[in-house]
Parts: structure tokens; C-alpha cells; sequence
């Protein structure tokens, strides 16, 4: 399967995905919807594992567009789509109708979005911006996922700018995890010089300490394990999201999480 950045009048920039017929899986429509299911559901939180394995495959998501030199520009909980494979949920960044290509020598975009997802420098000042802005509106998302609230949530841009020139946002009482803290807030700054990008994020304590690795469930090891031993077995070889189990988010906690 090859998957290639196309363009169709209609849509603007589109990811075109090409396999053989005889590969192709009506289940790979199966989604399980989107992020925004399970921001608007406060009735119940994520695990602490199912969360990192979640953020970790958005970041490596992100990551892989920003060296494919392209800006996103409109990250948000409802155009990040999950998907089932191998009893695991996967995360599909949709919606690149906003996206653009960065040139050599360019610095990047201007003022597109969602306002309460979009970065401090797009709101407070409408100059050319860098890859970072998709940094921050991640940030958004997974703060979101956290305390199933916008970091900032006012009714009008010039509250928002407000907001921003007012100082830094502040930790909130639900996120009891300093070094969640700690990465979100590497997410969230809002100096764009400042603010990490997906590749350093990955490397916080947040996803390499010992206490990540024990978070992860036992539930997500022994799927990970099973995926593993299948495609051992029928001579497949899998991607690194089918065996490093810091990626592995099982699909009964997701269904259970988004009532379903």
C-alpha cells in the first residue's frame, strides 16, 4: 500500500491511499469516530496508559506530516479520526483542507483554523507562522482529553488575545500528573520559539520513564503480544505500531471510555 499527497479541486490537498483490490479491507471504514467522542463523554477519563499511547500516536502522526514539509493548520479533537486494527485503536489525522506546503525559505502560514484550537501567534498577530502552530493546537486537543475542556474557552477572538497577553494557562486541579503536566505545558507555551516540537515532546518523561512503562496495561501487552505472535505466523511483517505496546490502545477500553 502506498499512500501519496494528492489534489482534487473539490477538496484541495488529499491523502490518496493505493493497494492492491485484493488487500483492500471493508473494515478499514469501521472507524470508531472521532477524538471529539470521547473530549465530550466527562463522564468517564482515560487510563493513564490509553492516554499517552493515544497522545504518543498523535505526536508520531504529526511528526511524519512536519517532515513531509507540510502544516496542518487545523488540528482539532473531531479531525482526528480512530480506527480499529488488530483489536488496537489507531489515530488518522483527517482533514488537510487547510493544509499547506511549506517552500524553502518560507516561513509558513497565516491565520487559518479553528480559534479556540488556534495558536497565540495566529490570533494576537496576523504574520507568517511556522510548523509549531500544529504544536500548540495539539496541545488543545490532548488538554482536552484530559479535562474534557478548552484550555482557554471564551466567546470572541479579541477575549482570546486577552487571554494570551494575559500570561500563561495554569495548571488545572484534574491533571494531578506533573510530568503530564510538564508535557502539556511544553505544548501550550506560548512563545512559538519555545514550544517543542513533536519529535522533542516524544523524548519528554512522559512517555520514556519507568512510570510510563508501567502504566501501560496489562490488557494492551497481551494484545500486542497476540498481534506479534499472528503475523509471526503467517509470515507478515508488521509496523512498529503493531509491536511496541506504548502504541497500543485496546479497543474494549475506547468503546467502554466513548459509551458504546
Amino acid at each position: 500500500m502506498v499512500v501519496y499527497l494528492s489534489y482534487k479541486y473539490e477538496l484541495g490537498i488529499i491523502a490518496a491511499k493505493v493497494m492492491k483490490i485484493e488487500k483492500f479491507d471493508n473494515r478499514e471504514w469501521d472507524a470508531a469516530g472521532s477524538l471529539e467522542v470521547l473530549v465530550k463523554d466527562k463522564q468517564h477519563n482515560l487510563s493513564s496508559g490509553t492516554y499517552r499511547a493515544l497522545a504518543k500516536q498523535i505526536l508520531e502522526g504529526i511528526k511524519i506530516v512536519h517532515n513531509a514539509k507540510l502544516i496542518h493548520r487545523d488540528i482539532k479533537a473531531e479531525n482526528i479520526m480512530l480506527h480499529s486494527e488488530n483489536g488496537s485503536l489507531r489515530v488518522k489525522i483527517a482533514d488537510f483542507g487547510l493544509a499547506k506546503v511549506i517552500q524553502s525559505g518560507q516561513m509558513g502560514v497565516t491565520s487559518y483554523g479553528t480559534p479556540l484550537n488556534m495558536a497565540p501567534e495566529l490570533v494576537t498577530r496576523d504574520v507568517p507562522a511556522t510548523n509549531k502552530v500544529d504544536l500548540y493546537t495539539v496541545g488543545t486537543v490532548l488538554y482536552q482529553l484530559a479535562t474534557h475542556e478548552y484550555p482557554i474557552n471564551v466567546n470572541s477572538v479579541p477575549e482570546l488575545q486577552r487571554k494570551f497577553a494575559a500570561g500563561p494557562i495554569k495548571r488545572p486541579a484534574s491533571i494531578q500528573n506533573d510530568m503530564q503536566w510538564d508535557f502539556l505545558s511544553k505544548l501550550l507555551e506560548f512563545d512559538p520559539n519555545k514550544r517543542f516540537s513533536a519529535e522533542q515532546a516524544l523524548k519528554l518523561p512522559y512517555f520514556i520513564s519507568p512510570q510510563a512503562t508501567a502504566e501501560i496495561s496489562q490488557e494492551a501487552k497481551l494484545l500486542t503480544e497476540k498481534v506479534v505472535a499472528a503475523l509471526s505466523a503467517n509470515q507478515k511483517q508488521g509496523t512498529i505500531y503493531d509491536s511496541d505496546q506504548t502504541f497500543t490502545v485496546p479497543t474494549s477500553e475506547i468503546k467502554y471510555e466513548s459509551g458504546s
